[in-house]
């Protein structure tokens, strides 16, 4: 079978810490059309489509010349968006799909490439990808989500607690520079047939008690490998990150959209 990447964008306006998030004007353009624009850089995906239940988003999105897929209001989680998109017909004999979170406009292909190719080389029912923690700050974080790894490279556990735990004394900056700890970048891709039992199960307990979707296909016995990459740049969840992803693409000397 030949390869064929879905990739999806899910965009909803409802953001509680920077409102109307995918229509923030960065640089002159909305944050979601940079995030398109980067995910269309990559060539990675026959298809690239933007799943929105705002038709304001749809709107903004056909403007600027992305695929769009209105999906439904009810969905709880941007897992379920994709979920939807991917099995509408339109869609079908695509071999992966990816859920591109629509608040990430410095996502790379090296980021992105080493998740597909866990899914496409048929190792694993999902992909994702982790990058090393730099020091003891980001480790005791509860927002920097950690993922433990198996001898494969497969994730025996999500957490937001500090963990792995050294139990006889505190991480020295070689532990660190070994990547002893890893923090989880959300970047999911997913065989087809996996994403739909995915959203067909109920949360899991380990899922309600962390707040972490991830571990419900995990309980559940689907197999998600974890690919170890380079940092990837802060996305954008507050109107600090915004004004320093604005100053970010300015300087990258990206134009603006009056330009």
């Amino acid at each position: 079978m030949s390869r064929r990447v879905l990739g999806v964008i899910p965009a909803r306006l409802a953001s509680t810490r920077l409102p109307r998030k995918p229509l923030h004007l960065l640089a002159g353009r909305p944050l979601v059309e940079w995030v398109w624009r980067r995910v269309s850089s990559t060539h990675l995906f026959e298809q690239i489509v933007i799943a929105t239940d705002s038709d304001e988003v749809a709107i903004a999105a056909r403007e600027f010349g992305a695929r769009v897929e209105m999906t439904s209001e009810a969905h709880p989680s941007g897992t379920d968006r994709v979920a939807e998109v991917a099995r509408r017909a339109a869609y079908e004999g695509f071999t992966s799909v990816v859920n591109i979170q629509g608040d990430e406009p410095f996502v790379t292909a090296e980021q992105l490439a080493p998740a597909i190719a866990l899914v496409e080389e048929g190792r694993w029912e999902i992909g994702t990808v982790a990058t090393p923690m730099a020091d003891r700050t980001e480790l005791d974080d509860p927002a920097a989500v950690k993922v433990v790894r198996d001898d494969a490279g497969g994730a025996l556990f999500f957490s937001r607690a500090p963990v792995p735990f050294i139990r006889d004394r505190d991480p020295t900056p070689a532990d660190f520079a070994e990547g002893v700890f890893l923090r989880h970048i959300g970047i999911y891709v997913y065989r087809p047939g996996a994403l739909a039992r995915w959203v067909r199960l109920p949360p899991a307990r380990l899922e309600r008690i962390e707040q972490l979707e991830q571990l419900r296909p995990l309980a559940a016995g689907i197999r998600i490998g974890v690919a170890v990459v380079h940092p990837m740049e802060r996305g954008v969840d507050t109107p600090a990150d915004a004004d320093r992803a604005e100053s970010r693409l300015r300087a990258d000397h990206f134009e603006a959209i009056d330009d």
